[in-house]
């Protein structure tokens, strides 16, 4: 029998010992042995591929190719190539996954597959991808803000999830594994710099404590790199300040402890701090035509200008810099406004992103005769602090953000049988305790008056100096915040079987139930009063109706104090299943179909802004279910040179959580903004993976899909560039910022010489056109484009150091990843995706 310590020796197994030690193994994280030697080892006579990558899907080591699910893995290999660290890199290699603007902020990590689930800046709702890192799923999307160092393989599956492990979701999991301590000594190192003042560093080290009982593993990592955008008006005169930085330090600890042949247990404890300019990078393209696609004018208090002033340009239109030019104006009497099409900021309040998180588990294996017996035990917390601020220039407005914490305890429990001929099964409790605590302040400044002043009390506080002071004073160094406070307490028991009816066919059943009980509050304060305007008119000799303008100014912008309001809790029981059919129809060759429903559980929403007595204050947002259907190929053919693997899906999701836009119900001309549940969506498609070994040392991979992802039911999208608030019926459309296919292609070559190896690699992403928005504007669609990584290394056949240059967008393909449509008030505006950026590494390994 393989021991503890016989497994930990070394994690450099080839692909014919992993298969062979596969029905003996039983002493792994997460090991439950569901097939027996004969059916577990469909692809026995091509032991030697160079596509098999041992994974842990499905809560055993297996060959990725003999898992009957739609898993797609990057092995370590995968990732050092393309240096990927975080899961912002994940698209570029993995079609059908999305995530929301990149490197936007750490609330709003929040993964999608085949075009659903993606959320926004919610705090109370759950992912409807989890992440799930060494065992330990993380309840709050934003604890994915990190870059992952010492990283063994990246496995993404699509699909329900739940009936295996950890917390249910209901469209997919990305599950992250890092490397395991081992007792053969080792260290790796990695130095790297690069354009936009890029540096970083990547250490990582293990080996034994004490000889075949304790090792020890620890990872550290630094990442700097300026960003895109220039604040110009804090650079001035002083060291350059820039946007969509990159800032991290983490490290990573973790103790291996192997007393008897049959014990184990794993200890990790992580540690990150960013400290990031990363929440302003929306550059002005253009304020936008005279008048409405209608015909109407829109609002414009300026004579229209088109003429160029300097390197800025005063356009006549724009919005409320126009409307109030009497107070936003440059020094020379111009209108403000920001050079369009650059990445310039003038924005003097904003400040950087902060987010400090950590963690620690322990995982404790025991094989008692024919079971296996797993304990993993977690607490993880964060805190994030992001003040965005409304500036420009000279000119402070606010300043708005997040100050949030959120933590979490998690314990789970897994028996397992070992493997068996006909049946395997295995079974677990999940049990989750988590709080996320968020305070949204709003500071205002001496120039908010001015922005948030009505046009009528605008005018008669603009008309005199005193008027002018009184509307400085009227919001200046008020402060207020929304604080709202979500728990969950959530006990999951879950099961799957698996029998082999046949020599080449097998059944998998699995199942789980979940009970949840969430709870939500909200109060609102006023942290700091200002001035009091009554005195203070009186004493500079305001008019009575300045005052009072003044005082409705801060009365509409401010809301009213309240204090703790409780939202109706949810006690929800919650259902996933699954039922799998497999049949190995040759030795390399496994076809699979499955069915299954995946649960996702619904939270509480308030809607910030409003009172407890307006209408739509509070919400019961409703649990989201999926219904997926999923039949597979998997193939290793030419010897096992070729792996060729196909998916169709169709994916039906019931109560599809989403955000969406609607009139004010005080205001006929305004719209809000809020959440809510579509009643059905779509995804349906195939996915593609193929990857050839032409000849030894030379490769190609292709990966793709075609993905039709609607919605199927009346769902409400607001009509762009009209006059009037209008809205129509989005049933049908493809649901933006998802384009109906994904393209990735490369290949990797590795030339001998002599002593040494050169390779070089090459990766390409290509996505036809698709609309970022669901008002499906003219504006907002964003044309095909094809982005290419491409690197080159150098280095001796021992691996023992490489040189590697890596050109990420090595062609400088321009594209955006974002655009915002012109409003009533608003311009156009885009978010640029990442240019042409160069780096050069080096790494070691001794």
């Amino acid at each position: 029998m393989n021991t503890i310590h016989q497994k930990y020796r070394s994690n450099k197994l080839t692909s014919q010992q992993a298969r062979g030690l596969l029905p003996r193994i039983s002493l792994l994280a997460l090991s439950i042995a569901a097939a027996s030697e004969a059916y577990a080892q469909p692809g026995a006579g091509t032991s030697d591929s160079p596509w098999e990558v041992v994974v842990t899907s499905r809560n055993r080591e297996e060959v990725a190719q003999d898992v009957p699910l739609p898993i797609q893995v990057l092995s370590s290999e995968d990732l050092r190539k393309e240096d990927i660290t975080s899961v912002w890199d994940l698209p570029f290699k993995i079609p059908n996954l999305q995530l929301n603007n990149p490197g936007e902020n750490a609330r709003k990590v929040s993964p999608g597959i085949r075009g659903l689930g993606r959320g926004g800046a919610n705090d109370s709702m759950e992912q409807s991808v989890g992440v799930i890192v060494d065992d330990v799923t993380l309840y709050y999307s934003g604890q994915a803000w990190s870059d992952y160092v010492d990283v063994e393989r990246i496995e993404v599956l699509r699909g329900p999830q739940g009936t295996l492990l950890g917390k249910n979701t209901s469209l997919g999991a990305i599950k992250i594994v890092t490397k395991a301590p081992e007792f053969d000594p080792s260290s790796d190192l990695e130095v790297s710099v690069g354009e936009l003042n890029s540096l970083g560093g990547k250490f990582s080290s293990t080996g034994p404590l004490i000889e075949d009982t304790l090792a020890y593993r620890a990872a550290f990592t630094v990442d700097r790199m300026d960003g895109l955008y220039e604040n110009t008006y804090l650079s001035q005169g002083k060291s350059k300040e820039t946007w969509r930085e990159t800032n991290k330090i983490a490290g990573r600890g973790q103790l291996l402890w192997t007393p008897t042949p049959d014990f184990s247990g794993r200890f990790i404890a992580d540690k990150l701090r960013s400290d990031e300019r990363v929440n302003t990078g929306n550059i002005i393209v253009s304020n936008g035509p005279v008048n409405f696609a209608d015909g109407a004018p829109r609002p414009i208090t300026e004579p229209i200008n088109y003429t160029p002033t300097g390197s800025y340009v005063n356009y006549g239109y724009l919005g409320k810099w126009a409307q109030r030019s009497a107070w936003f104006h440059n020094p020379d009497g111009s209108v403000y406004q920001p050079e369009l099409g650059t990445t310039d900021i003038e924005n003097s309040i904003a400040r950087p992103q902060l987010t400090n998180q950590h963690g620690v588990s322990a995982k404790f294996e025991w094989q008692r005769g024919d079971y296996i017996l797993t304990s993993i035990s977690a607490y993880r917390y964060q805190d994030f602090d992001i003040q965005n601020g409304t500036a420009a220039g000279q000119f402070q407005i606010g300043n708005s953000g997040q100050q949030l914490w959120n933590e979490q305890t998690s314990h789970e429990f897994r028996i397992a049988s070992t493997a068996s001929d006909v049946f395997n099964w295995q079974g677990g409790v999940y049990y989750l305790d988590a709080q996320v605590y968020s305070d949204d302040p709003s500071r205002y400044y001496g120039d908010a008056g001015a922005w948030n002043a009505t046009n009528a009390d605008y005018t008669t506080l603009i008309t005199t100096g005193t008027g002018r002071e009184l509307l400085r004073k009227s919001l200046d160094h008020v402060w207020e915040s929304s604080v709202t406070d979500a728990t969950v307490e959530s006990l999951g028991i879950f099961g799957q079987i698996d029998w082999y009816f046949s020599e080449r066919a097998s059944l998998n059943l699995g199942f789980r139930q979940t009970n949840e009980e969430k709870e939500n509050r909200i109060r609102q304060e006023r942290d700091r009063p200002g001035e009091n305007l009554s005195l203070y008119g009186a004493s500079i000799g305001a008019t009575p109706q300045q005052i009072a303008a003044a005082q409705r100014t801060r009365d509409r912008t401010v809301l009213a104090a309240f204090d703790w309001v409780e939202g109706k809790p949810i006690d929800a029981s919650l259902q996933a299943w699954n039922v799998g059919l497999n049949y190995q129809l040759f030795d390399d060759v496994l076809v699979y179909g499955s069915v299954g429903q995946g649960v996702k559980s619904g939270f509480i929403y308030f809607r910030q802004g409003v009172l407890p007595t307006d209408a739509g204050f509070e919400t019961t947002i409703k649990e989201e279910t999926a219904l997926d259907y999923e039949l597979g190929i998997k193939s290793l053919l030419l010897d096992g040179d070729l792996l060729l693997n196909a998916n169709l899906y169709q994916t039906e999701v019931t109560d599809y959580q989403a955000s969406w836009r609607r009139t004010d119900p005080k205001d006929d001309a305004l719209t809000i903004s809020g959440w809510g549940n579509a009643p059905e969506v779509l995804a349906k498609g195939i996915e593609l993976e193929a990857r050839y070994q032409l000849f030894d040392g030379f490769s190609v991979s292709l990966s793709g899909a075609y993905n039709e992802a609607t919605y199927e039911a009346e769902w409400l999208v607001q009509v762009p560039e009209i006059s009037a608030t209008r809205f129509t019926n989005a049933q049908g459309q493809q649901i933006a910022g998802i384009p109906k296919s994904t393209v990735n292609l490369g290949f990797n070559y590795d030339l001998p010489l002599g002593a040494y190896v050169a390779r070089v690699s090459l990766s390409n992403r290509y996505q036809p056109g698709y609309h970022l928005s669901d008002s499906e504007s003219a504006f907002t669609y964003q044309d095909a484009y094809t982005v290419s990584n491409l690197s080159f290394g150098f280095g001796p056949e021992d691996r023992s150091w490489d040189l590697s240059l890596l050109l990420r967008n090595a062609f400088d393909t321009e594209y955006s990843n974002s655009l915002g449509n012109w409003s009533t008030t608003g311009a156009q505006t885009r978010t640029l995706g990442a240019p042409r950026y160069a780096s050069l590494a080096f790494r070691t390994s001794f």
